[in-house]
């Protein structure tokens, strides 16, 4: 696996390669034929993401598969995810299909996407780049083959495969046989939901059951795909007990994951998916907090999570614009030390650069900033969350629509071994003065029609790991000089370490 690919990609790719398969069997493909599918039940389960398979040959014969997922700034169907009932509505359905037979590309299907998203110029390089990169991958298998004379790669792939797996089970015997369990909650539209999950630890193999799961949801695009889940459930597991081995297939095999057909957490069709983030999101902390007691050092408290505002309408030339402003949370406190800041997890990816976004739609980013007070309190401090502003460029008479769905609103998850929440998430529409317009509750897909309206997203801080009493005094004075916490918050959480002397001065 690609070590900067998003995890879910990684292993959601290997279930999008078979079912490629089972349309378009191994021994019937050709040099130069491309294979994709975005159908979220047999790749990372949301049609954004599109799964682009090519075969790789030697000598004339296939000696391997390259794959990549991406995902592109737009499919079609409706912005307001949180309104979606079915599948239908948000977006173009890819079956698995080849975009290319024989090097001949599928005229019909690329005009067929292009015609059915809102940038289709962007969109086929998007896709044409990921075709790109699969190509530079077969050549550079080839090559690497042709400087070893390798013929197969069969005998290389088992070996690497059954260490890796080896490796994953001597992890899992050494945690001890038993049920693990844990709960959280989220309310992405508002109502709390809870999410149970039990770990059954036996010898060498690993089940991660989500019984009990919510059922899925009518509306939203909250529901999640059982490989979608799965790939949520599992990275965290790698994450924590062989975080120094490569990742590969071989890993993943002592885990089985079950959730009830027809819960949050295995939907069926034609279920709303789009956003289904908001509910995956919280797998890995929920099985973090599980195995807790069982495994403190490689544990992390709760991560604030990541918010994606996507910005879409016209510009002042008619031409659309679609895009994303990814940002990232506070990371829990781990026994490692405090959690980082604005950063993206589970997902592996990056905030998204101020410069670019503004190159590519006509807004402008009045402020990007770390928001003092919102790492959770413990011996090690979560990372702290962020605060995002931005507006309209100028008044072109057009309306730009943005997502404003923030999450953690009123959900504050408590940190580990007695550290607490961290700050909570909030998005709101402010005027220019910063009087608030409009609370956007757990999420609303607004409209923007001048520069003196403007999006304000709080992202979430990192809860706390230990107990905040236990803090070492001179990180407590090294948050203070770098105006990571403020003194109220000392005096809440570490009283002891304001000095008399230092309450005088404050207080002068």
């Amino acid at each position: 696996h690609s070590p900067r690919a998003m995890p879910v990609f990684n292993l959601t790719l290997p279930r999008a390669v078979k079912a490629l398969l089972e349309r378009y069997p191994a021994e019937t493909l050709k040099p130069g034929d491309v294979l994709l599918t975005n159908d979220p039940w047999l790749c990372a389960g949301h049609l954004f993401d599109i799964a682009i398979v090519t075969p790789a040959f030697r000598n004339g014969r296939l000696v391997g598969l390259m794959g990549t997922v991406g995902h592109v700034s737009d499919i079609g169907g409706t912005k307001d995810s949180l309104k979606a009932r079915e599948i239908y509505e948000e977006g173009l359905q890819i079956p698995p299909m080849k975009l290319y037979d024989a090097g001949v590309p599928n005229e019909t299907l690329f005009r067929m996407i292009a015609q059915n998203v809102r940038n289709g110029e962007q969109v086929i390089g998007d896709i044409q780049s990921f075709v790109t990169a699969n190509v530079i991958g077969a050549e550079r298998l080839e090559a690497f083959m042709a400087e070893y004379g390798m013929e197969d790669l069969g005998a290389l792939a088992q070996v690497v495969q059954d260490l890796s797996e080896g490796a994953m089970r001597d992890a899992v015997r050494a945690i001890p046989d038993g049920t693990y369990t844990g709960t959280i909650t989220n309310n992405p539209l508002g109502e709390v939901m809870t999410y149970p999950v039990a770990i059954r630890v036996q010898g060498d193999a690993m089940e991660i059951d989500f019984d009990g799961a919510p059922p899925q949801l009518a509306q939203g695009g909250l529901n999640s795909t059982l490989n979608y889940t799965s790939a949520h459930a599992t990275y965290p597991l790698k994450c924590m007990l062989t975080p120094k081995v490569r990742g590969n297939a071989g890993c993943y095999r002592p885990f089985t994951v079950k959730a009830p057909e027809g819960s949050i957490l295995n939907c069926t069709y034609p279920a709303s998916v789009n956003i289904r983030t908001r509910t995956g999101w919280y797998l890995a902390p929920n099985i973090f907090q599980a195995l807790a007691d069982a495994r403190p050092g490689d544990v992390q408290a709760f991560t604030g999570l990541a918010v994606a505002s996507t910005v879409y309408g016209q510009d002042a030339e008619g031409a659309f614009y679609s895009d994303m402003l990814f940002c990232g949370g506070g990371q829990g406190g781990s026994e490692r030390g405090d959690g980082h800041s604005a950063l993206l997890w589970p997902t592996s990816a990056a905030n998204t650069s101020i410069e670019l976004m503004e190159s590519r739609a006509p807004i402008l980013v009045e402020e990007k900033a770390l928001v003092a007070d919102t790492g959770g309190a413990g011996r090690h401090r979560g990372g702290l969350g962020q605060r995002v502003v931005f507006r309209k460029l100028v008044s072109d008479g057009r309306t730009t629509l943005a997502s404003v769905f923030p999450e953690g609103v009123n959900n504050p998850i408590p940190g580990l071994f007695g550290g607490h929440p961290g700050g909570m998430a909030s998005g709101r529409i402010l005027s220019s003065d910063d009087t608030v317009i409009e609370d956007c509750g757990t999420g609303k897909l607004v409209e923007l029609h001048t520069p003196g309206e403007r999006v304000e997203l709080m992202l979430g801080g990192g809860a706390g790991y230990g107990d905040p009493s236990e803090r070492d005094a001179a990180l407590i004075e090294r948050d203070l000089r770098l105006g990571y916490v403020t003194r109220d918050y000392v005096r809440r959480f570490h009283p002891s370490a304001l000095t008399a002397t230092q309450e005088l001065a404050a207080t002068a």
